[in-house]
Formats: structure tokens, sequence, C-alpha cells
């Protein structure tokens, strides 16, 4: 029988979840190794508001209401992508339009609600911190401007890896990049140490759980695709405290790192 070329020459083995000291080691490098960057591009962004339902009596007049709570996120989309603010608005009207199809049986519930390039969801906290409205006083301007003090450390990665992070795993592809926003440093920091120190395994120090019960990142590190950093980020100087923080991990740790092996880890 003949050899097809796919037998000869079997395909490279597919990049699988880190497992937990492999996420340390990746975490300590993204401190020793990361520069400094901030935000230079503008988005779009809509915070998804709770629903709200009230029953009127037979005269017209309100009787009950009912505020449905929705998790607070907001939408983010790329301008390259949603350049006008109608167009945007559109994409926000679809994905309520599919989500009602859904309610009511229309639609697949596992199908997509929206599915396209450059828009993604960010918890308000975060996005509140990265972002300032361009026109606080105009509710339907959906545009907002970098915050000049927020400030990431990021480290290009050299092949495609998988993490975990708060809401499950995300691939990073070759000549993407790690980031983790300057604010959180010192607690990572923190934490990286004491599994230095053998105060606690990495499974305990870097991971926790969600409301579901999964194990997920305990820090909000994330990964870029390759060529977002330098389209949306410029390099800037980190401050002087961070840098005296990230200065302890261009070393290699005085002893083996943690005190018992956990879940994912190499026996």
């Amino acid at each position: 029988m003949t050899q097809t070329l796919t037998n000869q020459f079997p395909k490279k083995d597919e990049p699988t979840l880190m497992t937990p000291d492999t996420y340390r080691a990746t975490l300590e490098k993204l401190l020793a190794e990361g520069e400094g960057r901030g935000k230079t591009v503008n988005v779009g962004a809509y915070l998804l508001e709770d629903i709200k339902l009230v029953t009127e009596t037979s005269s017209g007049k309100d009787e009950t209401a009912k505020t449905v709570k929705v998790e607070k996120l907001y939408i983010v989309m790329d301008l390259d992508q949603y350049k006008s603010e109608h167009v945007r608005g559109l994409v926000v009207k679809d994905i309520a339009k599919n989500w009602g199809g859904k309610t009511i049986g229309e639609r697949d519930l596992d199908s997509a609600d929206f599915k396209g390039p450059g828009i993604w969801t960010i918890k308000q906290g975060s996005f509140e911190f990265d972002y300032l409205k361009a026109d606080a006083d105009d509710r339907t301007n959906s545009l907002h401007v970098p915050n000049p003090d927020a400030f990431r450390v990021c480290d290009t990665v050299d092949e495609t890896v998988i993490i975990p992070v708060q809401w499950g795993t995300f691939t990073v592809e070759a000549g993407g990049t790690l980031a983790i926003r300057e604010k959180d440093v010192a607690e990572l920091a923190e934490a990286l140490q004491s599994i230095r120190a053998g105060k606690a395994t990495a499974e305990e120090a870097l991971y926790t759980q969600d409301d579901k019960g999964n194990t997920v990142a305990r820090f909000d590190i994330y990964g870029m695709e390759p060529g977002f950093l330098e389209n949306n980020y410029d390099p800037v100087e980190l401050k002087q405290e961070t840098q005296a923080v990230t200065a302890a991990f261009k070393t290699a740790p005085a002893q083996p790192q943690g005190k018992k092996k956990g879940f994912g880890q190499s026996r």
C-alpha cells in the first residue's frame, strides 16, 4: 500500500492546557521579561442592562415591577470592524433579537447570538478601569477612549499555548501576547513568591473555583492574538514600585516550587 504524505509527515502534537507548574513558570517569565504597554486605540462599548418587566392594571397604571438581573458586562467592539455608531447599534439590536428568538423557541439554544470578528466582552469593573467614556453626557454615544493610567505588563509567546483564564481556557497563538494589568502585578507576585517559599502549591496560589465549582485562574492574565499588541498598545514606563516587584523574578527561585504535586502535574 502506498503511504500518504500525511502518514509520512505526522502533524505536530496539538497544544494542551498548561499544567499548574508550567503556568507558574509562564507567569514568572511574564513578570521577569514583560514590557510596559499602554492602550492607544478607542473602542465602542455597551453595558448590558437589567431587564425590567412592569405589570399594568386595566386602567393603565403600573401595578408591579420585576427587575431581572443581568451580569454586568460590556460588549466591546473594534472600531476597525464596526466603524459607525449606527453599525455598532445594529449589532447590539441583532444580539437582542437573536436572544429573543431562543427564548420563544425560534432558534437553537446552542446557536450564537452574534458571530464575527472584533467583538468581545469585559466585566464592568475591568472595562471602566481600562476605558473612559468619550462624552460622559451623551448616553447614546458608545465611543470610549483608553485610560492613560491603565498600563499592562506584556510578554510575547514563541509557540501556541493554552492558558487557564477566569472564564475557562484561552489559546494564545505563537507570536501572540500574554498580559496582566499593572495594578494586579503586586498581588500576582505575592502569590508566586508564596510558591517559591514552599508555602503554597501552584494550584493553591494561582487557581480558584468559579460559582459553578469549576477550577479557573485566580488572576486576570489573558491573551492577545498576534499583531494586536502592536496595533493597540504603545511602550510605556512602568511605575518604580512595579519594576521593584518584578525584579525579584529575573533570577531563578532559591528552592523547588510548591509543597506537593497536584492536578494536571506529571508524577
